[in-house]
């Protein structure tokens, strides 16, 4: 019995020293039924931003890319910086003057001379030195969705210099998109595009330009589930004449 007892004891102080050599620590036990935890300052950095937060960060770009025309004849309108040293506008901001001045959104004033017109389109390109902005990147206008948000930048003939406003891209019935766009040639939004908006950038919720401000529906719209209706010029139409003429 003795024997045995010796035995016994001489496996179990073998186990002993198998398992716990001089200087090795052993792992406490993991509990893997407790959750995870997320540090509260990497939650709120994987948090998407809002709607409203993407279109104020949009409208605080678009101002660096726009500049305010303002005429002697006091037809003011808006433009759009591009390819560095143009501005592109509506053809009837400029009709019948070559006396403009723009300005950008730090109160910087600059001359320019109009290098393209087009009246069929409605649109011009402005070549002046020394622009402080940033040129806008081109969106694709064909992408565009009914219900897609669109943000404009303006000059209100009554309001602020750069001004914005947001609409939606919309869907009209075939009586309406008769009297206000036989060609097809418009997008339409119900953004207030109201006077001195006319020229200005329209961007996606990309912050990429997809069209100008063109006009304003000023009939009766009472039969229709808005009740402001305007046009946008879209870039996909008139790309290829920008693109050109600001490589003269």
């Amino acid at each position: 019995m003795k024997q045995f007892s010796r035995i016994v004891m001489i496996i179990l102080l073998g186990t002993c020293i198998a398992g716990c050599s001089p200087g090795q620590e052993t792992a406490p036990a993991q509990n893997s039924s407790l959750p995870e935890t997320i540090p509260a300052e990497t939650a709120e950095a994987v948090q998407e931003p809002t709607e409203e937060e993407i279109i104020a960060s949009i409208i605080d770009a678009g101002k660096e890319q726009t500049v305010c025309i303002f005429t002697a004849t006091g037809n003011n309108g808006t433009g759009f910086i591009y390819n560095g040293q143009y501005v592109v506008t509506n053809e009837h901001v400029l009709y019948d003057t070559d006396d403009f001045t723009m300005r950008d959104v730090n109160g910087k004033e600059y001359t320019g001379t109009v290098v393209f017109g087009d009246p069929a389109n409605d649109i011009a390109v402005i070549r002046t030195e020394d622009l402080t902005g940033s040129s806008v990147t081109f969106g694709d206008s064909d992408a565009l969705s009914v219900g897609d948000t669109l943000i404009c930048i303006g000059n209100p003939a009554e309001g602020e210099p750069f001004s914005s406003c947001t609409g939606k891209c919309l869907e009209l019935d075939e009586a309406l998109e008769q009297k206000v766009d036989r060609n097809n040639r418009f997008i339409h939004t119900d953004a207030d595009l109201i006077s001195g908006y006319s020229g200005g950038p329209v961007f996606n919720m990309k912050g990429e330009v997809i069209g100008l401000g063109n006009a304003a529906y000023v009939e009766d719209l009472s039969a229709y589930e808005f009740d402001h209706l305007s046009l946008i010029i879209p870039i996909n139409r008139v790309r290829e004449q920008i693109e050109a003429a600001c490589k003269q």
